[in-house]
């Protein structure tokens, strides 16, 4: 009988656990969007696992958004071409989208510092992200983004950029000017100094590579925050790199700065696969978890309850 009765609130602990996990309020910040003319042009037709994507734009919008209402994903980043973000936004009833825009050289869509301050006065952008000077082969510190992190200090906009490397390959197809040293967080401390007021997050918190030097930066520069984004899922032994990351900044006290984000790419269901391996962490505490899923980008974002 006493057996049966540890099993019995064992299976109650569990419940309640799961339960406060799918009850958890979580900002994603960062999540991509397409159109039917890009969709897949980045990524590969499986993932590591073998995993296809969604089959078109719509079906991808429709999965993503499903996993927002499963998941009480309750605000999301969005970056991509201004079609598909303003394609999101229009069909976000539930008001979970804060537009961003994919831009890896200041020139794509026609983009200037006029028509950027205009979009930004239409809450057309809301964050300036992903940002992703890696790709293009420059750095947010290269005197061609100056124009549009000035117009972002101005309206107090957030920038997130894009840190540590790319796809495997991807150099010799979409991205020929992309270079690992790129990918190194140090090369955006001359933005951290010219724009203190400047609300930053890194994403991918430097990768694989350059994981202490994401930890070294935020040390230095208290405004500086980061998400864990594809680290969380796209393949084991990247997964591997996020655990001793997540350990390290904890030891170094500045887990209070780290968000949750899926960069779930052409593959929606990576947003249930980084939840379920972020809550899997036994050396974080519930707590903290819910910081990062939530109240660490509240804060960032300026969230009024």
């Amino acid at each position: 009988m006493k057996k049966l009765n540890i099993i019995l609130l064992t299976l109650i602990l569990v419940n309640l656990s799961l339960l406060a996990q799918n009850h958890t309020k979580i900002i994603d910040m960062h999540i991509h969007s397409y159109t039917d003319s890009n969709f897949g042009d980045r990524e590969p037709a499986h993932d590591y696992y073998g995993e296809k994507g969604s089959k078109d734009a719509e079906s991808h919008r429709l999965e993503t958004f499903a996993a927002f209402e499963k998941f009480n994903i309750v605000k999301a980043m969005v970056s991509g071409n201004p079609e598909s973000v303003s394609n999101w936004m229009a069909k976000d009833t539930d008001h979970r989208i804060i537009r961003g825009i994919l831009m890896f050289s200041p020139d794509d869509y026609e983009m200037d510092s006029v028509k950027f301050e205009q979009m930004v006065k239409d809450k057309k952008i809301e964050i300036f992200g992903e940002t992703a000077p890696y790709y293009g082969g420059t750095t947010l510190s290269d005197s061609i983004w100056q124009p549009y992190l000035r117009i972002c200090e101005k309206y107090d906009i957030p920038v997130a950029v894009h840190m540590g490397g790319g796809d495997p390959g991807g150099t010799y197809s979409w991205s020929p000017k992309a270079r690992l040293k790129l990918g190194d967080p140090y090369l955006i401390e001359d933005v951290l100094v010219k724009y203190p007021k400047l609300r930053i997050y890194m994403m991918h918190a430097g990768g694989e590579d350059w994981p202490e030097h994401a930890i070294r930066l935020m040390a230095y520069y208290p405004q500086l925050y980061t998400d864990i984004a594809v680290l969380l899922w796209v393949e084991p032994n990247t997964k591997r790199y996020v655990k001793e990351f997540l350990k390290n900044i904890k030891e170094a006290g500045y887990l209070d700065r780290v968000m949750f984000g899926s960069d779930q790419m052409t593959w929606p269901y990576a947003i249930e696969k980084s939840i379920n391996f972020l809550n899997s962490l036994d050396f974080l505490t519930q707590q903290e978890k819910e910081d990062i899923f939530y109240n660490n980008a509240a804060i960032f974002l300026k969230l009024k309850e």
